[in-house]
């Protein structure tokens, strides 16, 4: 398993579960059956592991999809055309809830992906 996955694994146990995120089979190690656990797309750590996963060149696969979808649906606009700067700003924002999430981490996601236009 990479590391990606081991951090989105752990990152699951740590976060609260919401029913309309992605599913998640893990192993139990003390038997063996299989666990579903959700994650929350729309929680700003995840959207760090996924995203910066994205920008190491790691892909967190299938997991990695709605947390990136909504990273990249936060826009913004000025007078009616797509603002890189504001929508860079928002992005931001919205990452750095993410308190276990270091200042170098979010400063190369928005660096590549924060006015990125999708």
């Amino acid at each position: 398993m990479n590391k990606l996955n081991t951090l989105v694994i752990a990152l699951v146990l740590l976060s609260p579960l919401s029913a309309s995120a992605s599913d998640y089979v893990m192993s139990d190690y003390n038997s063996d059956e299989k666990q579903v656990q959700s994650v929350d797309s729309g929680d700003p750590c995840v959207v760090v592991l996924c995203m910066y996963g994205k920008v190491t060149g790691n892909s967190g696969g299938g997991e990695c999809s709605s947390p990136e979808k909504n990273f990249f649906k936060i826009t913004k606009k000025k007078k009616g055309s797509f603002s890189p700067n504001r929508t860079s700003d928002a992005r931001k924002a919205f990452i750095s809830q993410c308190d276990t999430a270091g200042k170098d981490t979010i400063d190369k996601i928005i660096s590549k992906y924060g006015k990125v236009k999708f």
